[in-house]
């Protein structure tokens, strides 16, 4: 147990220690034809033949998923994920003080663009050292922080040890921890002590904790063979799923007295959580819509550092006012003629500032509104050239909506293009030969008008009535399910009420929240329901939040051997 756990004593972990470590770890834990997404009667995405209704992963299951109509309700298996690089640092800080250096630490990968889930989240033998190298920098710095850190006035001595054993493992471990973890944890100390000296040994003690099981990973085990998570767990859940961080002490004290099995007081948690719910939802949006390419887009197309960045942070600032501040829902979101900007990205998109620094600006609401007009995601999916189309519409279609679309293998798609125009085709003569072709329809009929109507808005996010080539841009679009549309304002407040990108969203969110995809809210009870309680809400983003946690797979795990 204690090689597991805790550093060897020659000044960093042994390799044993890294290789129970991630053994520990591992044991827990073409497109062609019509592809438009909804049947005749206005109803969701088809759903491939025998597709799982409970995604793929650790609790996901095998073999076909119910039939639509017919939703399941899988349990999750009991199992165990590792902390994001960014949680990872948000606890040190939160543990040993905001001086604490962040250190980098490899992230999962991701599915479906989020990056949250929990198969994917395990320390290996491949990246091991990474987390010890990291461990070592940070318990460098407190050793250097003296008394800060340990929060002593007589660091070096015993006293100090024996007080720094009684908060910090709690803090870390994000739970009660048992005398015989605290003696465990002395012992350590005093080896190191004995070998080397007392802020050696009061290193190894950090790094320790650092590198535990207990620290790096969040448990859904249970107690015993049961199914239901242990009070704790469910603290845990409930506050990485809605704040991206570790419990407060009130949610602490709600575990400690056995009230998270009910599902009103978790509703009542949920509801208080949402207040520190900005990093959440700023990931979340961030990793769904894939704004990571902001800067590199950014670079490509001319834009300075400080207009990027001043785009970034209108759109962390727009999340935090509109989802957290106002309470809006998910129409605001994509419609809100308003938003929060500096005084450059405010003139770049031809608007009034009232003054200096990020403040709320007011927009024209026939050229923008929600995070669809922004250019964080506008950058991120532009690039260099004429038009932005195809890599638009196709984020929208497939990331936003939850479809599924691959090019025919050995289709080259310049030359096949090449057949169907002329090299000076404009670009509404390129989207409309292209949904008619046999070769190409099949992939383009409906992504295309999707991305037709953003581009009012160059590859840097401002505003054009026409291409750099001098022809007119035209945004007038027919999009199947949805209706006609001109600008892209009205597109994306028709796109909040769309039922197949409603599902989308509810599906996407609740793998954020949950870490494993449960499949369709047309295939899975849990989430169906969920965006039942959405709808009857006006989309309020609060409420969809409450109906994933009351649910009772919110909290139980899948037995052993159970199917």
């Amino acid at each position: 147990m204690m090689e597991r756990r805790w550093a060897g004593p020659a000044g960093g972990t042994s390799f044993g220690a890294l290789a129970a470590l991630c053994v520990w770890s591992v044991a827990l834990g073409a497109c062609s034809g019509d592809i438009d997404p909804r049947d005749p009667n206005g109803g969701g995405p088809h759903l491939p033949q025998g597709g799982s209704g409970a995604g793929s992963g650790p609790g996901a299951g095998s073999g076909p998923g119910p039939a639509v109509g017919a939703p399941g309700d899988p349990r999750i298996a009991k199992r165990i994920w590792r902390l994001s690089p960014s949680q990872f640092n948000a606890e040190v800080q939160r543990v040993l003080g905001a001086g604490a250096p962040a250190v980098s630490i490899p992230e999962s990968a991701a599915e479906d663009g989020l990056t949250n889930i929990a198969a994917n989240a395990v320390v290996d033998l491949g990246n091991a050292s990474i987390f010890a190298d990291g461990a070592r920098s940070i318990a460098s710095w407190a050793v250097a922080q003296r008394g800060t850190v340990s929060r002593c006035t007589d660091h070096g001595t015993d006293a100090c040890r024996d007080s720094f054993l009684v908060w910090f493992p709690q803090a870390a471990f994000r739970r009660p921890v048992p005398q015989a973890e605290v003696d465990e944890l002395r012992t350590l100390f005093n080896d190191l002590r004995s070998a080397y000296d007392w802020d050696y040994a009061y290193g190894g003690l950090v790094r320790a904790v650092l590198l535990s099981p207990d620290f790096l990973y969040r448990t859904e085990l249970g107690a015993g063979s049961g199914a239901l998570l242990t009070p704790n767990e469910i603290a845990n859940l409930l506050a990485f799923a809605i704040t991206d961080q570790s419990p407060d002490d009130a949610l602490l004290q709600a575990a400690a007295s056995g009230d998270l099995t009910d599902p009103a007081q978790r509703e009542a948690q949920a509801r208080r959580l949402m207040q520190k719910s900005e990093r959440s939802w700023q990931r979340f949006f961030w990793e769904w819509l894939q704004l990571s390419t902001l800067y590199s887009q950014g670079e490509e197309v001319g834009l300075s550092p400080a207009l990027v960045a001043q785009m970034e942070e209108e759109y962390r600032a727009f999340v935090r006012e509109i989802v957290v501040n106002e309470g809006g829902n998910l129409r605001d979101v994509l419609s809100a003629p308003y938003t929060w900007a500096g005084p450059e990205l405010a003139a770049h998109y031809g608007a009034q500032h009232p003054g200096g620094g990020v403040a709320r600006v007011q927009l024209d609401p026939a050229q923008r509104g929600g995070l669809l007009t922004q250019g964080a995601w506008l950058v991120s999916h532009g690039k260099r050239g004429r038009d932005n189309v195809v890599r638009r519409g196709m984020n929208i279609y497939k990331q936003a909506m939850c479809n599924d679309i691959s090019p025919p293998a050995g289709v080259d798609v310049q030359a096949e293009l090449a057949k169907l125009v002329g090299p000076d085709a404009s670009v509404r003569e390129v989207v409309d030969a292209r949904g008619a072709a046999p070769s190409c329809g099949g992939c383009h009929r409906v992504p295309d008008p999707v991305g037709m109507v953003f581009e009012s808005f160059a590859s840097t996010g401002g505003w054009q009535a026409t291409y750099p080539n001098g022809q007119a841009v035209d945004t007038r679009v027919d999009v199947s399910g949805l209706g006609s549309f001109d600008n892209a304002r009205a597109f994306s407040s028709a796109l909040a009420g769309d039922l197949s990108f409603q599902r989308c969203f509810v599906q996407r969110l609740t793998q954020f929240m949950v870490g494993i995809d449960l499949g369709s809210p047309q295939m899975v009870l849990w989430t169906q329901q969920a965006h039942e309680r959405f709808l009857q809400s006006d989309t309020s983003l609060e409420e969809l939040v409450v109906a994933i946690v009351r649910h009772p797979a919110f909290i139980e795990r899948r037995m052993e051997g159970a199917p």
